[in-house]
């Protein structure tokens, strides 16, 4: 008796860890999204790629204030050289002797350690406007980057989107070919026992049969599919390949509004393409500034503090001393650069403008596209729905004319397959509408997690 108790209890425990565990694996739409997001190497590149871009601001403001350096050297000769100069008799401007003799004396031109250190300050007053240009292109070049991440993160989103609503159609699917099949297995019985009393013939049974056997093996392939759908969605999420998943949602449903489908002016603003051209542009029209300002004069002052041994005139041991300036660069003459370097900026910004129009009008009709493709979807679902009343209202007509003895058994078959395949329609077509509004929010750009 205990062990029987303690076996229940057991079991009981068994199958409450697995409907946690089961519970613990549903997940929604959203939860896929953001570990899509989080998982994705590709957006872990554009994200690094982003940050690096806002290192590359900071690093441009810093080159606007002014930089100190400090450097020292030190040398150790072990024979230094000396110059021994004689003694000799003092000329007069006469040219005769006189009689004042200079001592003989040693020089040193080089000493047993000789050193230096110096501090340096610089500063750049006036470039052209070079450093403020140069700032202002890093500074676009860090929102490109960001709108880059943002294309990426969208390209996943959109797949997230495909691979969900695939995997949940073809669960519903299964459930409809299970229906199919609890259908077809009681024809086959009631075909089966009319056989035994006479009614019909073995070839009416065998037609069951055989419709019974192609909705099994129609079983196993949707199962394949939702296995390896669920595959491509743990691996889109990051979790191990074969871990157990479960969509929150088990059918397909759909709302939608005809009016909330349109084109409005100001929709391309929010894509991402027009953002990364725009700044594209306005980095050309900034290289065209800084090409004007190689040109006009440069200007930078200098400052510097030192200490060296020995001294300047290398008669005495350590020597602090400082010096200081202004340095002004003009340039002159350089063979016409100044204006083929010009031409060639004035030809990028007119590239990046025409690159600029030309993308407008190929997501205008993008935008446009989605807009129609999504439309036909939501009529096609209606017409399915249509067609899945209609199959059913002939299901159940033939069910009941063979229960009458006034139809075939293949009426019935037929009804049956016109059924399964209005169902199967349907549930394309609620899965198509759905990818087609997440295609249609992705060409307005707010396809967000």
């Amino acid at each position: 008796m205990i062990r029987l108790i303690t076996g229940s209890l057991l079991a009981v425990a068994i199958l409450g860890g697995a409907a946690n565990a089961k519970a613990q694996n549903v997940i929604s739409i959203k939860e896929c999204k953001l570990k899509a997001l989080e998982h994705n190497q590709a957006v872990k590149a554009k994200r690094a790629a982003y940050n690096s871009s806002e290192a590359e601001v900071k690093l441009t403001k810093s080159a606007m204030l002014p930089t100190v350096d400090f450097d020292a050297t030190y040398l150790y000769q072990n024979d230094p050289m000396q110059m021994h100069i004689p003694g000799f008799e003092l000329p007069t401007t006469s040219g005769e002797a006189s009689g004042v003799y200079s001592p003989e004396s040693t020089t040193n031109l080089q000493y047993h350690n000789t050193y230096n250190a110096n501090v340096g300050f610089s500063l750049p007053l006036y470039l052209g406007g070079k450093l403020s240009e140069t700032r202002k292109i890093a500074e676009h070049a860090n929102a490109i980057a960001q709108s880059d991440l943002a294309l990426s993160q969208t390209d996943v989103l959109l797949n997230v989107e495909q691979q969900y609503w695939t995997l949940v159609s073809l669960i519903e699917a299964e459930k409809v070919n299970q229906s199919s099949i609890q259908f077809l297995a009681d024809v086959v019985t009631d075909m089966q026992n009319r056989f035994e009393a006479g009614v019909v013939t073995k070839n009416e049974v065998l037609k069951a049969k055989v419709e019974l056997n192609n909705a099994k093996l129609n079983e196993i392939t949707i199962t394949n599919n939702i296995q390896l759908a669920k595959m491509a969605m743990n691996q889109s999420i990051g979790a191990p390949i074969d871990e157990p998943l479960n969509p929150a949602d088990t059918t397909v449903e759909v709302a939608w509004d005809f009016d909330y489908f349109d084109f409005q002016e100001g929709q391309l603003e929010k894509r991402q393409e027009i953002s990364i051209l725009s700044r594209q542009q306005a980095i050309a029209q900034s290289e065209k500034t800084i090409v004007q300002s190689d040109y006009l004069p440069q200007v930078a002052s200098f400052a510097n503090y030192f200490y060296q041994n020995p001294d300047h005139l290398a008669q005495k041991e350590g020597e602090f001393s400082w010096t200081a300036g202004v340095s002004v660069t003009i340039p002159v003459f350089h063979w016409g650069e100044r204006k083929q370097k010009k031409t060639i900026s004035e030809m990028a910004i007119e590239s990046a403008a025409y690159n600029l129009d030309q993308t407008r009008e190929m997501l205008t009709l993008e935008v446009h596209q989605s807009i129609f493709r999504v439309k036909e979807s939501i009529t096609k679902l209606d017409f399915t729905e249509d067609a899945l009343e209609q199959a059913n209202e002939n299901l159940t007509l033939e069910n009941n004319r063979l229960k009458e003895e006034i139809a075939t058994t293949t009426d019935l078959l037929n009804a049956q397959m016109q059924w399964q395949r209005a169902q199967a329609d349907y549930i394309s077509a609620k899965a198509n509408v759905k990818i087609c509004e997440a295609l249609y929010l992705k060409a307005i750009g707010e396809l967000n997690p």
